[in-house]
């Protein structure tokens, strides 16, 4: 499904007008009740939180009992100045009655007579051609009258077919009898569910439009027993529409980043955390705290194999052990965009641990991502030259081709990035058939690969652990011929980081009670000696310290066998403190534990993770649905999910994948009551 580009989705002029009629002259035409249904359109597309997306009221005279030459007046020629562009965006929504005579269909108006309608009423084919003349390409037109399907008969004369990014809904239908309203309920019920937190479901924070498929599910579920609903023929189908705005949608302001290396884009409130400690939040902590601090032998590291001679390194770590933050400060401080907008602050940054401006060609995160994706996002993201395809897409040898023959034109290396090689859709596949052939002889690539590594007591997740045959790990080295830097082992460790790390978390968390240096420094050092070489297990800990309303003693043995206890002792003991009843808790967990099972770039909401939750649970007495989900992702422990796009729907998987074997094989153990934190 594809998602419209950034200039679609900007476009400045959006109009929505209604057309209601309530009350007649003609008491042939019993009085309606248009004015609720009016108000929930205008709510759902003028509301001030859409933004750029938001609607602007136009010709708010019309949505009450309007004339004939009003409505005229205002859409069949209106001055110069208000008349709509080919590249505005406009919904205009018809409510009221609707009649057939001479197999034309009427718009009943307040003073329509019966008997003169074509003197008194307004020809509803006229309404579609003066929008037509209009040139506009994006329209969502509502038809909510008696009969107003037969307008399809008069459309058909057109000498042209509607443009195709209109958008058209008559009224429903229940086999040939007409149901005042009907849509209008409908079109109301469906707008009231989505703008509650389950509405969520239908598309989440990262899908800036609805598609017409979900808005049409969504309406033809409120509509009664037997009734139909069909689009005007012409009508766009499929895929998200302009006039169609996600209420839950929430742009993530990410620092700036150049387009080859925004995978790794942070979000920018997370780098203001860093800066501004005062509005830094338990949620954010972990994601910025390291990026200007620590790991300088490992960063130096990664800068000579960023610069030197072409040639593969692979950088591993066991889970949690910082090696994606690391390979992220590398991208993040070589991209000019990012450089220029935070110079000031890169001055604190020494020299010699900063890249120079582009030095990263390209970065790609391989989660969720396929061998033919990957090899699409490096050359797309260079500009090479996409292959002449037989089919519709390109097949992944054709990549390779065209990405080889670009290759031979550089006169000068490319250094590639990628990360989370044991997270991508197929990571043997990735290694072999791109990563390995990108550069066989290495005399134009520096391709530096992060990929999980079996390090330290706590590393036991998969898929960096396979069920037999040689680790990931160890077959990319092998199949790249590469240089390996261990992250979490010397001389790239330093137990100092890890303490540095925690003592940050604690002192600027807000309402931290680790309100003194030497506390936070007392209990981030013990908890860096107890936190093994995860950087992970120390995040998590550290917040949940930074929540408590007192500080803990360092030698404290109640949250030190907590730490002990590796990631399922810090998360069983933020699940307790988060949702302390028993019920509650196990809600969360089944349905946090139902994500841990996704694969690829997780999981969507809408009755897949219902079904998966239910399925996990194992049990006839409990059921879940979309208020147990918006419950959870309104809590502190959304904290443990991250958002993704998936074949243009909202997917969630957890943070971190070293989560997912807690969850999916320990899950009981989250459920017993620790020793308190």
């Amino acid at each position: 499904m594809s998602t419209p580009s950034r200039t679609d989705t900007e476009r400045t002029r959006r109009h929505f007008v209604a057309i209601a009629t309530a009350d007649y002259d003609d008491p042939s035409f019993e009085p309606l009740e248009v004015g609720p249904e009016v108000q929930a359109m205008r709510e759902w597309l003028c509301a001030d939180d859409l933004g750029e997306r938001a609607f602007a009221p136009a010709y708010p005279h019309l949505a009450d009992n309007p004339t004939k030459r009003a409505i005229r007046e205002a859409l069949e020629d209106p001055p110069p100045e208000r008349r709509w562009r080919e590249a505005d965006t406009a919904v205009v929504y018809v409510t009221g009655h609707g009649i057939l005579q001479d197999r034309a269909h009427w718009t009943v108006l307040q003073a329509t007579e019966s008997n003169r309608l074509a003197a008194t009423a307004l020809r509803t084919v006229d309404l579609i051609s003066w929008l037509k003349d209009t040139n506009i390409q994006h329209l969502f037109l509502v038809l909510d009258q008696c009969f107003a399907g037969n307008t399809v008969a008069e459309v058909a004369g057109f000498d042209e077919e509607l443009p195709d990014k209109w958008l058209v809904l008559p009224s429903a239908t229940r086999g040939s009898e007409v149901l005042t309203g009907a849509l209008t309920q409908a079109v109301t019920a469906f707008l009231a569910d989505l703008q509650t937190d389950q509405g969520a479901a239908y598309a989440g924070p990262t899908i800036p439009l609805l598609s017409v498929e979900i808005f049409l599910q969504g309406v033809r579920a409120k509509l009664g027993q037997g009734q139909r609903l069909q689009l005007l023929p012409g009508s766009q189908q499929t895929g998200p529409h302009l006039c169609l705005p996600n209420p839950h949608y929430r742009a993530k302001a990410l620092a700036p980043m150049e387009r080859p290396r925004i995978d790794f884009a942070l979000p920018r409130n997370d780098l203001e955390a860093h800066w501004e400690p005062r509005h830094r939040g338990v949620a954010q902590v972990g994601d910025a705290g390291w990026l200007f601090t620590g790991r300088q032998m490992l960063s130096k590291a990664l800068l000579a194999a960023a610069s030197s001679s072409p040639g593969a390194t692979v950088v591993t770590g066991g889970a949690g052990s910082g090696k994606s933050a690391a390979l992220a400060r590398l991208v993040t401080f070589s991209d000019p965009a990012f450089r220029a907008h935070y110079r000031d602050r890169l001055e604190a940054v020494p020299a010699v641990l900063q890249p120079a401006a582009g030095s990263v060609d390209v970065a790609v995160l391989a989660t969720g991502k396929t061998a033919p994706e990957i090899i699409a996002q490096l050359c797309g993201a260079l500009d090479v030259p996409a292959p002449s395809a037989d089919g519709a897409t390109p097949t992944l040898q054709e990549w390779i081709t065209a990405w080889q023959q670009w290759l031979a034109t550089r006169s000068s290396p490319v250094t590639v990035v990628v990360d989370g090689l044991e997270e991508a859709d197929g990571a043997t596949s990735v290694l072999t058939e791109v990563l390995a052939r990108l550069d066989p002889h290495w005399q134009r690539v520096r391709l530096l690969v992060g990929v999980r590594s079996l390090g330290g007591e706590h590393d036991e997740e998969a898929p960096a652990r396979p069920k037999r045959g040689m680790p990931l790990a160890d077959q990319a080295e092998r199949a790249l011929g590469a240089q390996r830097i261990r992250v979490d082992e010397a001389p790239w460790w330093n137990s100092d980081d890890l303490a540095d790390y925690a003592a940050s978390i604690l002192k600027t968390t807000p309402n931290s009670p680790y309100t003194t240096e030497q506390n936070a420094t007392d209990v981030a050092r013990v908890l860096a000696a107890h936190a093994g070489r995860s950087f992970l297990i120390t995040r998590i800990a550290a917040a949940n310290l930074a929540a408590r309303p007192a500080p803990v003693a360092p030698a404290d043995r109640a949250w030190l066998n907590i730490v002990d206890n590796g990631i399922l002792g810090v998360v069983r003991a933020d699940l307790h403190t988060h949702r302390p009843d028993e019920d509650d808790r196990l809600t969360a967990v089944h349905l946090l534990r139902a994500v841990a099972f996704a694969r690829g770039r997780g999981l969507s909401w809408r009755r897949i993770w219902p079904a998966m939750a239910n399925a996990v649970a194992d049990d006839p007495d409990r059921t879940y649905g979309d208020r147990d989900i918006a419950d959870l992702l309104a809590s502190p422990l959304a904290g443990y999910l991250t958002t993704d796009t998936a074949d243009g729907a909202t997917v969630y998987r957890l943070f971190h994948d070293a989560l997912r074997t807690t969850l999916r094989d320990h899950w009981r153990d989250l459920l017993h009551t620790p020793s308190p934190l």
